[in-house]
């Protein structure tokens, strides 16, 4: 349960779901779907679209967090499939019988349970391509996993108690801290689980990785010390080795806190 609440809470918290809604509320009042252009003046599709598409997202909301939350999914194709599926299958006969309500019963009887369905399967789809590819940012990718001779028991997910930095992430990226660097005007946040991006003041994002012990070592970086493999030696620099891909610098006046930790130091290749 605490898994689930915390997913809709991180959700309701962000600002692209509300962008999503808007968009889409005035790209499908001014469209007109099934009757709605003709019966309607715009002001009162926009309301309609608008009223519909929130309740339709909050459904959403609570159908994708059982998804990855209880029902533990971690597939993001199978999340949004099974998503988009649902939402079709509970959202289609409410949303006929509102329509069959409201537009001329000529132009009712031409609108099919199908037809709905449809709809709602695509906007669903829609809304998941909105979140993966913006909610991200640009360029965010998935990161490898860090080289471990043995995971821990403690890395698996359900056993953590997260930071709420990571808490801001997809489901499917919410694992363990590993790093988080500054990029523009996100936060790039590094999990056992890939990496994803949050709009945030570092110093906020440094905050809420409360609980997950580590430190800011350059203007740029902070690093979690279960995650550090190994500190390096490159003509007279300091850089923090945590996986083949992610290897960060450490600045002079942050170099003090690796002193008394037993990392292993090599020259850089």
């Amino acid at each position: 349960m605490a898994a689930f609440l915390s997913i809709i809470r991180t959700d309701f918290r962000n600002p692209l779901l509300y962008a999503a809604w808007a968009a889409l509320s005035v790209l499908i009042a001014i469209a007109g779907p099934f009757g709605s252009y003709i019966v309607m003046p715009l002001p009162s599709r926009l309301l309609f679209w608008a009223t519909t598409m929130g309740a339709g997202m909050m459904v959403g909301i609570v159908i994708r967090a059982l998804l990855t939350g209880p029902l533990g999914l971690r597939n993001r194709q199978l999340v949004v499939l099974s998503l988009a599926t649902l939402c079709a299958a509970i959202m289609t006969l409410p949303l006929h019988a509102l329509l069959h309500r409201l537009v001329p019963l000529r132009l009712a009887d031409e609108v099919s349970h199908g037809d709905v369905a449809l709809f709602i399967f695509a906007i669903s789809l829609v809304i998941s391509a909105f979140r993966h590819g913006i909610a991200q940012g640009p360029g965010a990718v998935r990161a490898l996993q860090p080289e471990v001779d043995q995971d821990p028991p403690d890395l698996e997910r359900a056993d953590l108690d997260l930071p709420r930095i990571v808490l801001r992430l997809e489901p499917a990226l919410q694992g363990r801290l590993i790093a988080m660097t500054v990029r523009d005007h996100y936060v790039d946040v590094h999990t056992t689980e890939g990496k994803g991006s949050v709009l945030i003041r570092f110093a906020d994002a440094i905050a809420e990785a409360e609980g997950e012990g580590g430190a800011q070592i350059h203007r740029s970086h902070w690093v979690a010390w279960w995650a550090v493999k190994g500190i390096e030696r490159d003509a007279g620099k300091l850089w923090v080795r945590l996986c083949p891909e992610l290897r960060l610098p450490v600045s002079k006046t942050h170099r003090d806190k690796l002193e008394g930790r037993d990392f292993e130091v090599q020259a850089a290749e």
